[in-house]
Order: C-alpha cells, then structure tokens, then sequence
C-alpha cells in the first residue's frame, strides 16, 4: 500500500531531508527499541507523561507498531498552540504492522500528485506517507502536506549540527531562547546538540552548541576567555532557587565581546577596576531577594577597589556588613545576568565579596556559610558535579523545583504542572571552545533515600532557636526520659532559666534572683529514672523536675554566698548523691534529702576555695582534693579526713585538678606539672610550652599549647587564635574533641585519631555540648550563636 504512493526521485533522499521547517525539537535515534526500553525505564519521562509534546513517549499507539531497522528521526513542533511530532525513517518491510490492529479507521487522502493515509486508532490519528523511499508518520495533518510541498528545516547552521553528533540518542534544540525566565536575554545561539542518556532517576545530555557568525549572539562573549572553576556553591544557601554564574581569565576581553554583544559604549575605567581581580561573576536568586557575588582572585586588591563606595554599618556573627553606595554598578556593567540587582549592602565571604538589596539576604548567606549549610556539602550537588566539567564558562544551576524554561526549554515543554520534588537540582553547563561551545546538562532525581544518604563527617545546622534576651550562659543538653533524647536548657541575662524542647519550644521558663553559678546538672534524686535539674544560685540550691516543678525539699536558702559552682557526688554510682556547696573557705555536704552529711569531717579550709572540690575513685578508694588560694591542695577521704599530705604548695593555674592513671595532677601558673601518687610522692617537670591547657577523660587526653593540641600524643595544628578549653564528649559510643575560636567564632571536632571532622570548623560562640538529641543514633551538638541565639548542629 505504501509503494502504490511513493513518488520516487532519481536522487537518493535521507530522513534528514524531511524534517519540518518549524521543529523546534529533533530526536536522532540509532536504536528504537532501546529508546523505548529506556523510556520505559525512567522516571523523569514518566513525569512528562501529560504535556503535549511528550504523549508520543507514553500513551501513542504508533509508538508500539513501529519497528525500524534503520536509523530513524522523532520532530517536535509547535503549531497554533499545538503541539505535534512527525516520525522519519527509512522505508523497510515490516516497519508498520498493523494486522492486530482492531477498532482501526483508514483513508486515503489525495493530495496534488501525492495520496497520503490516514488512520485513527483508539480515537488517535496518524497521518502516512512515503516519499523518495522515506517513511513520514505524523499526528499533523498540516504537517505531512507541508512536507508534501517541500517545506522543511534547510538553515546552514542546522545541517550542521545534525551532522556533528551520532550517538544513540541525539537531541538537536534551538537555543535562541534558552534563557526564557530572563526575558532580558535574547539571542543565545543558534543550535545545540545534545547526546542523551536515560536512566531511571536521571537525565544527562552533553554535546555542542553553534552559534551564528553573522549575528552577535550571547555564547560569543566567551570567545577567546579560557573557562574558570566556578566556586560559587561554596557560599550558597541550600534554600536558594537558582544560580547563574561567568567565568572568564581576562575581564578586557570579556568587556569587549560582552559590549559587542549589548552594541554599548564604553563604561569608565574607574567602574570597571574592581572586576580586573575577578575570575567569577554570580547571580543567586533566593528567598529574601537576589545577591550578586565576585569571586576575587586578589581579595586585597579588589577589597581596594571597593573601598571609596563601601563603609560599616553592623557585624552578623563575626563578619561586617557594608553599605554600598555604587548601585548601578552590576545593571550598568552586566545587565544581562544582573537580573536588575541594585545592591545596597555588601559582605566578604571567603575569596567571595557578596552583595545584595537587603541585609536579609546576606545573613542567609552568611549564617549558610558559617554552618555548613550550603550547596557545596550537599549530595546531590556532589553527584551533579561528577557528570560535568569543573570549569565553566556558562553555569545556570536550578534549585528546590524552581525549574523553569532555562532547563525545560531543552525538553521542549512547559514543566509548570509538573512536580519537581524528587528532582532538586538541574545543572546546565557551558565551556566555550574556538567557534562552538560544549554543553552539558544534568537533572537527576534524588528519592526519600539518596536525599537522606550522609556525607561521611557532614556537618549541618539543624535548627536555630532565638529567645528574647542575651543568653547568660553556654546552652547545655538535658536527659528526656520519655523520649531517650535531649532537651535544652539555658539561662538569659534576665535570669530567666528555659527548658527547650528539641523541636525548639519552650516548655516552661523559671525566673530565678540571681544567675546560677556553674551550670545545671542532672541527677535522678528518687532513683526511678526521671531525671531532674540541680544547680545553685548565689543563694540558693535548686532541684527541679522536667516540668519546672521544685522538688522537696528544695530549694534550700543560703546566708551567705555561694562561691563555686555545685559539685555532686555518687561515690558508688547507686545515686545516693552527696551535693557539696562550697561558701569562700567553708565546705557544707548534704544528702539526696538536702541535710547535712553529718559524718563528713571537713568543713572549713584555711583560705578561700579555688575549685568545685572533686572526688576521684583510685584503687578503689575515694580521693576527695579542695585546692586553697594560698596553694594548699587537701587530698581527702570519703569522711573529709586527709588521706594524702600534698609535700608542697602550688601556684595553682586556672587548670583544675585532673587524674592521670592513678596520679593526680596540679598544672602550675609556670605551666610545672606536678603528679601526686597515692603515696604522696611528687613528681614536677616544667613544661617547654607558653600556654598550657590539659583534659583528661577516661584514656584521653587533650593538651592544649597555644595553638598546638595533642591528643594522646598526635599533635593537631590549630588556626593561630584564642582558643578555649578543649573537651571531650562521648555520644554512641564514639569520641568527640571539641574546641572554639573565640575571635572568628569557630568550632572545631576532632575524632580520637586527631583528625578534623568533615565539615568543621562551624560557627559558634560558645563551648558545645554534644548529646543524641533525637535518640536516632545521630550525635547532636547545641552552642550559642549570636548573642540571643541558640544553634543546634548534626553530625552525619
């Protein structure tokens, strides 16, 4: 029936020769029954099963009676808001079986010299022809007349692109266009040519783009600029929507190719000076409005350039924010990629300076950036950026579904009723290369697991918990036996205690007169496993149960001052606790019933009390040391009677009192370590340090000379700065060695092994305090933030 129409010409025709003049999407397929297959497969297609465009993949019959053997071409057009698809491929025998075809309708239909079929089949129709040995289907009735009548796609550019690619599933597009939710960007290329690969929770295309040499078009503002690494995902909020950034080595030639481009004038010197020292240029869309960052490679120099248009006017946790009085700096210089931004303020971030309309802008990015929340630690940016090239010239990345036409123009088809949910980021890369451009394109789904799936060592902030006033003290985890996990509790400068919960509400709030001395402790006073809140005040020793509640016999009122924080014995770990309150010189035990331990003999010291007595268990005794002022150190039993004579006074440092194996150690002001056995005996050695810090918890320690912290022997090197105390922490069963930088807000973990955890350093201000606070097997840590704030970190 076919032959019986086909007009044949004495030259020999291709099913390139037949593609309609208004495609705006070409399908080269090496192999149909692995497109199909694959199509099958996949998931993103799936998503597209409704549009227009690609209902040839998922509900047309023709589909399924097709079987080419040769190469075969799949067309896209849109036609008065219609859109159709026109099929070509060589004429074979069996290429269109329809013997099990029922509930068919056929027609012959003459057309000039030519007759065409049409069939209807399940209320779907399809339009036949074969012409100069070429099979043609299409749902376009005008489609087929129109290629009947030689109107087909003969631009010079086009024919070749077809030619340069030949993988089993090539995708030619025009990209004139490619920027379509920028309306301010016309004219990017001609066309590009795209091999793309189908996998179930992917799609990946690389291949080439052509530009017109007769008409300035966008992707010529590269030509002769050699690409450079984009870093820009290291200081964007994950929040953010999308991101466009340029690279170039030499901003003169990228100035005159972009003015040739725009047909501009020449902007002045002075203007221009700051981006000399500039490799990247970036426009990030996010919640709060848009920002516009530089990525310097002279942050001196440009910090320079900027000086006369740029002064102070806050600090956000650590880093200054500037005013920023040259506005039309970016509109004037890249009104293309500016998206219209006017910046007010601006930030130096890293190698990055950062500017934006508003101040909420670059708090999210600086808070993102202080606590590892940014595109650059997440796993599905690491799983995008393994499928393309580390340089770009050209990298337009789309975030959290905000998918718009700068990605689905190359699928040809409004996403806009698609759910993006599973697809959190869409990459589209261009690296210029003589007269043509490589593209890549990934848009990868990342299901409930993948999104879930830890970066070893990830650090992230998991919430941020703002109170009324400055906090007065370091926020602290607390036991919640209900759950297993933590909650929180810290103390304002009002006095004010907080019981938080670890989705960050607060419980319950208690006004206390004064601050409380030490920090809250817990303990489990009527030994049933519910735990409760014990700390002291300048005046008062309070016990509280998880509800706020006081518990008696408590509070107990004081006359006179209590000068160290609360110190608790449990000698046996059975819980009956002795709580030691320490009064200047005087020391007063008391039982779990708040009365005084009437056996313990010690009660006053010759001179005021430096330390929170201790209690440590050697040998199976109890040492009980009370370091004076006057640099006496009582070595005492469980009764409060000496048991060791210390052989000396010690300048005591502000290092209490710690056990090393079985010795007790006294850190001296001159940094003179002095162990005690439990024989009395003294050994001093004077330490080769300036400063000295020393921890010790079970069989770790943690040293600490200015910069330089050992831990059980493997020096770590630290950032020069003003460190504080080093800590231990152990959260399921694993080791943490924690410190703060006190002058850039940092906080640093370190395993057991002296190695720094992925992720770190992190911002905080205060020492953390590590806990599993969901009870899910992840370690938790909660510090402050600014002065008002309370960060709670995760550990992946």
């Amino acid at each position: 029936m076919f032959h019986s129409c086909d007009s044949t010409s004495r030259k020999a025709k291709e099913p390139k020769d037949f593609i309609p003049k208004n495609t705006s999407l070409v399908i080269k397929i090496e192999d149909f029954e692995v497109l199909k297959a694959d199509i099958k497969n996949n998931s993103f297609i799936e998503k597209l099963k409704n549009t227009n465009s690609y209902s040839f993949f998922s509900n047309s019959r023709l589909l399924n009676l097709l079987r080419p053997s040769k190469k075969s071409i799949l067309c896209f057009s849109e036609d008065d808001d219609r859109s159709s698809f026109t099929f070509l491929t060589k004429f074979t025998k069996n290429l269109f079986i329809l013997d099990s075809v029922t509930n068919m309708v056929t027609e012959n239909i003459p057309f000039k010299s030519y007759q065409y079929q049409k069939f209807v089949i399940d209320k779907q129709e399809f339009f036949t022809v074969v012409k100069d040995s070429i099979f043609i289907a299409t749902n376009s009735q005008k489609n087929i007349e129109q290629l009947l009548n030689n109107r087909i796609q003969n631009e010079s550019t086009f024919k070749k692109i077809f030619s340069l690619n030949n993988h089993n599933l090539t995708t030619i597009i025009p990209v004139k266009k490619i920027f379509t939710s920028e309306p301010s960007i016309n004219n990017f290329a001609s066309w590009a040519a795209l091999n793309i690969e189908v996998l179930p929770d992917a799609i990946s295309a690389s291949g080439v783009l052509l530009a017109n040499d007769t008409i300035p078009q966008l992707i010529s503002i590269f030509k002769g600029l050699k690409p450079q690494q984009n870093d820009i995902a290291t200081i964007t909020p994950t929040n953010a929507m999308s991101i466009v950034s340029l690279t170039f080595d030499d901003f003169s030639v990228f100035q005159k190719n972009l003015q040739k481009y725009n047909g501009a004038k020449n902007i002045s010197t002075d203007k221009t000076m700051v981006f000399e020292s500039v490799s990247e240029f970036s426009s990030i869309n996010l919640p709060q409005g848009n920002a516009i960052a530089l990525k310097s490679i002279d942050l001196e120099l440009t910090k320079e350039s900027l000086s006369k248009d740029s002064s102070p006017v806050e600090s956000f946790k650590g880093i200054t924010i500037y005013n920023f009085i040259e506005r039309n700096l970016f509109v004037d210089q890249f009104s293309i990629f500016a998206n219209d931004t006017k910046p007010v303020f601006n930030i130096i971030v890293n190698d990055f300076i950062v500017f934006a309309e508003n101040k909420e802008v670059l708090k999210n990015i600086i808070t993102s950036y202080l606590t590892n929340n940014c595109l650059s630690t997440t796993n599905y940016y690491q799983e995008a950026l393994d499928q393309i090239s580390d340089e770009s010239s050209l990298l337009i990345i789309k975030l959290n579904e905000n998918y718009t036409h700068t990605i689905s123009r190359l699928l040809n088809d409004s996403l806009k009723n698609i759910s993006f949910k599973k697809y959190p980021i869409g990459v589209l890369q261009f690296n210029y290369d003589r007269d043509f451009a490589h593209i890549n394109l990934v848009c990868k789904e990342s299901n409930t697991t993948s999104i879930k799936k830890n970066i070893p060592g990830k650090v992230t902030q998991v919430k941020s918990i703002l109170l009324e006033n400055e906090l007065l003290n370091d926020p602290i985890f607390f036991s919640n036996h209900r759950t297993g996990g933590k909650d929180l509790v810290v103390q304002d400068v009002d006095n004010t205690l907080y019981f938080i919960s670890s989705r960050g509400k607060i419980l319950w709030t208690k006004k206390l007169k004064n601050r409380i001395v030490g920090s809250v402790q817990e303990i489990d006073l009527l030994r049933n496993g519910k735990k409760q809140l014990a700390f002291t005040t300048k005046k008062n020793f309070y016990v509280l149960d998880r509800t706020g509640r006081q518990v008696d016999p408590f509070p107990i009122k004081f006359k006179d001052d209590i000068t160290q924080a609360l110190t608790i014995f449990d000698y046996d770990k059975n819980r009956k606790y002795r709580f030691i309150i320490t009064q200047g010189k005087e020391v007063l035990m008391l039982n779990s019933e708040g009365k005084k331990v009437k056996g313990f003999k010690f009660n006053k010291s010759t001179s005021e009390i430096i330390f929170p007595p201790q209690h440590f268990r050697i040998a199976g005794k109890d040492y009980i040391t009370i370091a004076e002022k006057n640099g006496q150190l009582n070595i005492l039993s469980r009764v409060g009677k000496p048991r060791i004579l210390a052989p000396k006074a010690f300048d005591f440092s502000n290092t209490p009192i710690s056990l090393e194996n079985t010795k007790l150690v006294v850190i001296e002001k001159d940094n003179t370590k002095n162990s005690i056995n439990i024989d009395g005996k003294i050994t001093s050695r004077k330490l080769e340090v300036t400063s000295y810090q020393f921890v010790i918890k079970g069989k770790t320690k943690v040293t600490l000379d200015d910069n330089l912290m050992r831990i059980n022997g493997i020096l770590v090197e630290l950032p020069y700065g003003i460190y504080t105390k080093p800590s231990i922490s152990i959260v399921n069963q694993k080791e943490y060695i924690s410190i703060t930088e006190t002058q850039e807000n940092k906080i640093y973990v370190y395993s057991k092994s002296g190695n720094l955890l992925n992720g770190f350093p992190v911002y905080g201000t205060s020492t953390p305090d590590f806990g599993d606070m969901t009870k899910s097997g992840k370690t938790n840590f909660v510090t402050k933030g600014e002065s008002k704030e309370i960060l709670i970190y995760e550990l992946k």
